[in-house]
C-alpha cells in the first residue's frame, strides 16, 4: 500500500501483558499440534484446568483467546479514528460514520468472545500493546482515503482469519457464534468498498480475488508493500481462508 509504511515506528508507551511474543505463541502451539497441558499456561489456564479439561475444549479456547487478540487490534484501530487521536483526520460524513460503526462492531466482538472465555472456564488474554506506526506513521498524513484504505486491507484478513479456524472449533455452539463474527466481517469489506467506490478511492472496483489484500502476483506475501486493498465490493464466491502463522506474520509488526 503506498505512503503506509515509510514513517519509522514509534516507541509504545507501555509494555503490553500480553506480547507479540506471546501472540506468537499461540501459532507455534496450534502448528506443533501441543498437548494441553503445554497449551495451558500461555493462555492464563491453571494447570489443574489443563489437566481436566478435554483437548477439544482446550483448543476451542485457544482459538477464542487468538480471535481475541484480532478483534483487540481491530477495536483499538477504528477507535483511534471514531473518538480518539485521530477522529479529526477524517472529514467525510459517511467516513466518520463508518469509523464509528466499525469500532462499535469491533468492540462488541471484544467484549462477545471475552465472556465466552469466561463462560468457558478459561481466561481472557489480556489486551496487547498496538503501535500502528508501521502503518500510518505518526498519523500527520492520515485522511479519509488511507484510512478506508487501511479498513480495505484489515477487513478481509479478519474475514480469512476466522474462516481458518472455525472448522478447529469442536463446540457447535462457538462455531455458529464465530460464523455470525465472520459474516459481520465480510459484511465490513463489501461496506467499505463501496464507500471507497463511490468516493472514487477504489481504482478496480470490478477485480475478483479470494486472497484480499493479497494479490495474484504475490498471492503468499505476508508484506503490507505487497497488498493491494482495491478490488470488488463482491470480491469473490469463496474466499481462501489464512493460517494462524500467516495471520500472525501480517499483524505481527504492530503486536509490541
Amino acid at each position: 500500500m503506498e505512503d503506509m509504511h515509510t514513517t519509522p515506528a514509534t516507541t509504545p508507551t507501555t509494555a503490553a501483558t500480553n506480547s507479540r511474543r506471546s501472540f506468537l505463541g499461540y501459532a507455534g502451539l496450534f502448528g506443533a499440534g501441543l498437548a494441553l497441558v503445554s497449551c495451558a499456561p500461555s493462555m492464563g489456564m491453571s494447570g489443574s484446568m489443563g489437566n481436566t479439561m478435554g483437548a477439544g475444549a482446550a483448543q476451542d479456547l485457544e482459538i477464542l483467546n487468538y480471535a481475541l487478540t484480532l478483534e483487540y487490534l481491530e477495536a483499538e484501530f477504528y477507535t483511534a479514528f471514531s473518538t480518539g487521536a485521530l477522529a479529526a483526520k477524517l472529514t467525510d460524513p459517511r467516513t466518520k460514520e463508518y469509523a464509528k460503526e466499525l469500532a462499535s462492531h469491533e468492540q462488541a466482538h471484544v467484549e462477545a468472545l471475552a465472556a465466552t472465555i469466561r463462560k468457558l472456564g478459561g481466561t481472557p488474554v489480556s489486551k496487547p500493546t498496538f503501535d500502528f506506526s508501521p502503518l500510518i506513521g505518526n498519523g500527520s498524513g492520515q485522511n479519509d482515503m488511507t484510512f478506508l484504505q487501511l479498513a480495505a486491507t484489515i477487513e478481509p484478513v479478519g474475514v480469512r482469519a476466522y474462516l481458518g479456524q472455525v472448522a478447529r472449533l469442536s463446540n457447535p455452539e462457538l462455531i455458529t457464534a464465530a460464523a455470525a463474527i465472520h459474516a459481520v466481517e465480510a459484511n465490513h469489506v463489501s461496506g467499505v468498498q463501496e464507500l471507497r467506490v463511490s468516493l472514487g478511492y477504489n481504482k478496480n472496483p470490478t477485480r475478483q480475488t479470494s486472497i484480499a489484500p493479497q494479490t495474484d502476483a504475490n498471492p503468499t506475501s505476508t508484506n503490507v508493500a505487497d497488498f493491494n486493498a482495491d478490488y470488488s465490493p463482491t470480491p469473490t464466491a469463496f474466499w481462501t481462508p489464512l493460517t494462524m502463522a500467516q495471520v500472525l506474520a501480517i499483524v505481527g509488526p504492530v503486536i509490541k
